[in-house]
């Protein structure tokens, strides 16, 4: 059935052709760019521009709406305080949940009597009878599946989300810009956090640098190898840029705000055999009461782990099958079983 839709242009390919596929749908467009921060690729003066023609080109109205206040308020400053807490956290997964499918739509709605959200994302919805609900899946190209960055949608976001290229590969997306005489054809993808434009230790520095301290970098047995700028810089994992001196490669096992001390060791000491997951959103099934068998993946882009997952009363609990390398706190695990996006939770400080 014909509705009409907000489409979330950002002046990328991707977007752009979710338009063109929705309106050849027969649904009525309405185009709209939240405008988030100042320094940011998804929403500065050029996107807008991009996202305009694109609305001019296919036909339809388009708008920016004004979402600074609740963008900083809810993803910048959830970006900064979790670093200064030695967390490593995931702003993408905020802002799709609380400003782009939320703020961004609520506007679209009242404003111009939207009826549904469509974005270019690579992910998939359906309504399940066995489980009644909506469920998240993969989309259909993995190298570009962005289910992990929607895990916090809600039923009643799901119910109102298309994402028209679920189906589709990139190559299809870009097949089908250039047969259409997209200007945007041959746009680059985004590929990192929008508003720290590539380079985030520089944001962090930015930001809180006035805040940060001084601190031991000490290895897994309290020997003291060196001097940091501040927690916020680190992150579980990272081998580069630790300033140190060791006769094997170190790594980032842990941060401790408490004492702002770095604490390094060698590879397998970042290996993990479990994790705990609190802030969870049961996306496509409702908290089931036994352990069951899932794949996890606990960052964006990389290969889901089989493990057993154990829900808890405040989260989940995740046993891998094998040691995984470095389960950042502050990251995502995201439960898949198959194509569907189960669960998903931050990662809790072990």
């Amino acid at each position: 059935m014909a509705k009409k839709v907000a489409i979330g242009l950002s002046g990328g390919v991707d977007s752009a052709v979710a338009a063109y596929l929705l309106q050849q749908a027969g649904h009525e467009l309405v185009g709209v760019t939240s405008l988030n921060y100042a320094e940011s690729r998804c929403c500065d003066a050029r996107s807008v521009f991009e996202a305009k023609r694109v609305a001019e080109f296919l036909g339809f109205p388009y708008h920016t709406i004004d979402l600074i206040l609740p963008f900083k308020q809810r993803v910048v400053d959830a970006f900064t305080e979790g670093y200064q807490a030695g967390l490593t956290p995931n702003p993408c997964t905020i802002c799709n949940a609380e400003v782009r499918f939320e703020e961004l739509f609520d506007e679209a709605e009242w404003r111009f009597e939207a009826e549904a959200i469509a974005t270019g994302h690579y992910a998939r919805v359906r309504y399940s009878e066995e489980h009644g609900r909506h469920q998240l899946l993969r989309g259909v190209d993995a190298s570009k599946d962005q289910s992990y960055m929607l895990y916090r949608l809600d039923q009643r976001q799901l119910a109102r989300a298309i994402f028209p290229l679920g189906e589709l590969h990139k190559t299809e997306t870009r097949a089908i810009a250039e047969k259409i005489g997209l200007e945007v054809a041959k746009k680059a993808d985004s590929q990192d956090v929008c508003f720290v434009m590539g380079d985030t230790l520089g944001f962090i520095k930015r930001e809180i640098g006035d805040r940060l301290s001084p601190g031991p970098i000490v290895d897994t047995e309290g020997k003291r190898l060196g001097t940091h700028e501040g927690i916020a810089y680190y992150t579980v994992g990272q081998r580069k840029g630790l300033g140190i001196t060791s006769a094997q490669p170190m790594y980032v096992v842990r941060l401790e705000p408490a004492t702002n001390t770095v604490v390094v060791g060698p590879r397998e000491a970042v290996l993990v055999d479990s994790l705990v997951s609190r802030e969870v959103n049961w996306v496509s099934w409702a908290r089931p009461d036994a352990p069951f068998r899932a794949e996890v993946q606990i960052r964006y882009k990389t290969t889901p782990a089989p493990s057993t997952v154990t829900p808890t009363e405040d989260g989940f609990r995740i046993d891998f099958d094998e040691g995984q390398f470095a389960a950042s706190p502050g990251q995502v695990a995201a439960v898949y079983v198959g194509d569907v996006l189960v669960a998903g939770g931050v990662i809790a400080v072990s």
